[in-house]
């Protein structure tokens, strides 16, 4: 980090440039070039953070025929959310919705079943982003809708290369400079799971703000020595 920035939160922008076709993408987003030729309804997932909202950004971005809805986790009741994401879809001929992570609310999975039976009437091709618990699933109406549709998984990156790659991103969003070493650093002490690396490198931010402290290695290493992350080994 070249100067210390204020602290307040940056808002989310996901760059076509920013985005990591890691590995784990070819096979799901070969699948999804393919449901753009010949429409239907799938739902991608993943087992963890994977980069899936970054890749409708850059499908939508390369393809302004899709149409994108990205849902948050704002009480509303479903009425009006539905209608909400109709208003942003029914311009386009190909409907994509990306659900916030975990169990979807009473409004949410209410509204994303009334999406659902939107797009069969209107003949859209929907693609539905969203990495939840299956078991949690509700309504019951929505449960029985997704375990109908194709599902399509999307492999989180395991390579150093692939890693680097998207905790590069994430500190591009960050407004910071990492060197390669501190990563080496990340990748050896941490657990090599995307989400927790990310989470690593944002109470390394925190850490920072708090601290006033220039992102360096040997600081990043004495914080992981004081077992800011429970994971770390000493």
């Amino acid at each position: 980090m070249q100067q210390q920035r204020l602290n307040y939160k940056i808002p989310e922008t996901y760059p076509y440039g920013r985005w990591v076709r890691h590995a784990g993408v070819e096979q799901a987003s070969g699948r999804i070039a393919l449901w753009m030729v010949q429409g239907g309804m799938l739902w991608l997932t993943s087992e963890d953070i994977a980069g899936k909202t970054h890749f409708l950004h850059a499908l939508q971005q390369e393809h302004h025929h899709v149409g994108l809805v990205c849902a948050d986790q704002t009480p509303e009741p479903s009425v009006r959310l539905v209608s909400r994401w109709l208003d942003q879809l029914e311009p386009f001929a190909f409907w994509a919705v990306d659900l916030v992570a975990g169990s979807a609310g009473g409004s949410h999975g209410l509204a994303l079943y009334h999406l659902i039976e939107r797009a069969r009437e209107m003949n859209r091709p929907l693609l539905i982003s969203w990495r939840c618990d299956e078991d949690a699933l509700a309504p019951p109406e929505l449960s029985s809708r997704l375990r109908m549709m194709e599902r399509v998984n999307m492999s989180a990156p395991v390579t150093d290369s692939d890693l680097k790659g998207a905790l590069l991103s994430v500190a591009e969003q960050l407004q910071w400079e990492v060197k390669d070493s501190l990563l080496n650093l990340m990748l050896t002490h941490l657990p090599r799971k995307l989400s927790d690396q990310i989470e690593a490198l944002r109470q390394l931010e925190s850490a920072s703000l708090e601290e006033r402290q220039r992102l360096t290695q040997s600081w990043a290493k004495e914080k992981l020595n004081l077992n800011l992350f429970n994971d770390s080994p000493a």
